[in-house]
């Protein structure tokens, strides 16, 4: 097949300019949230506890990561200032707040103790499909592929002995990988309850390692927050160390827009896994601001990083093996 010296030039300057599309990209998340307010700064720094929950073995450091593709909470912002705060008062450990893709990059990862993951959602280091359209097909395609290298980065990190916390949206992400849901322990399903809702959490394991110094002797406690019911799979008490549930007849009845789909009538809130030599916690609470003002939730999250730094140990066993 013959083709004329004008042809060839022309479909070499369309690869070139394809390539260099691509070579001179770097598209990083960016967002306006708006500043904490003065009055919530000082009811944050009111409810901090005072000391860690466990004395650190050495110096730890933990990213907060907030990047979002779908929806992004108002509360991010406020959940950012009460974590680093809280560690830069008790010790536990020191932060980096970023939004930077490239410290998901391996030798980058291997810098931190534990990866915190505020209320991220859908694929989030993509643009939200909203944007697709300033964004070329090689530009899109790239950063497609460096999505997926990142995640498998940050799965790898937690199977080498990394830690991972997940908070609230954390579950409403990357539902195209099988390994992210995994690891974060399930995929949401819908809020039956909404911010607005006031319902009761049950404390399963009053004397697990994460709930005995939070919680002390309480069986179940009150609060104002959005609750989500996850997916069938991969959420399951076969795999899960469950520490907290929803009662659910001891809560405000859910919206009628959002059904109750588990048949089961297990609405977990909180667990921790072991996955590879790592260890994960997650939380559902984190929706509302007054989250990050109450003393028992910044304990919560205090078990939850410590716990996830391997600064206290606890028990993993998932919920449907004891008493076995």
């Amino acid at each position: 097949m013959n083709y004329s010296l004008s042809f060839l030039f022309s479909l070499l300057l369309v690869v070139q300019f394809a390539f260099s599309d691509v070579t001179s990209f770097d598209w990083k998340p960016s967002f306006n949230d708006e500043p904490v307010p003065q009055e919530r700064l000082e009811a944050i720094e009111a409810a901090l506890p005072d000391i860690a929950l466990a004395v650190p073995d050495s110096p730890r450091k933990i990213l907060i990561f907030s990047a979002t593709a779908g929806f992004r909470h108002a509360s991010i912002a406020t959940g950012k200032v009460a974590l680093d705060r809280m560690g830069i008062k008790t010790g536990a450990y020191q932060t980096l707040i970023s939004d930077d893709p490239e410290n998901f990059e391996i030798d980058v990862l291997k810098t931190f103790d534990t990866v915190v993951l505020l209320s991220p959602t859908l694929d989030f280091f993509m643009p939200s499909n909203k944007l697709r359209e300033d964004f070329s097909d090689a530009q899109w395609s790239w950063l497609h592929a460096r999505h997926e290298r990142l995640i498998a980065n940050l799965v790898q990190f937690v199977h080498a002995g990394g830690g991972l916390v997940g908070i609230h949206a954390a579950t409403d992400s990357c539902y195209e990988d099988e390994d992210y849901g995994d690891m974060i322990g399930g995929y949401f399903w819908g809020h039956p309850w909404s911010w607005r809702h006031n319902v009761t959490v049950l404390i399963e394991d009053s004397e697990h390692a994460l709930i005995k110094p939070v919680f002390g002797d309480m069986s179940d406690f009150r609060i104002q927050e959005e609750i989500y019911q996850f997916k069938e799979e991969p959420y399951s008490r076969e795999k899960l160390r469950v520490l907290l549930s929803l009662d659910v007849e001891r809560s405000d009845e859910p919206m009628a827009k959002s059904p109750l789909r588990r048949t089961c009538g297990d609405y977990a809130i909180s667990w921790v896994q072991s996955v590879g030599e790592g260890r994960v916690f997650y939380t559902n609470l984190g929706h509302n601001h007054h989250i990050y003002t109450d003393p028992l939730m910044l304990k919560h999250y205090l078990a939850g990083i410590q716990f996830a730094t391997g600064d206290i140990e606890a028990d993993t066993s998932p919920s449907a093996s004891l008493g076995k």
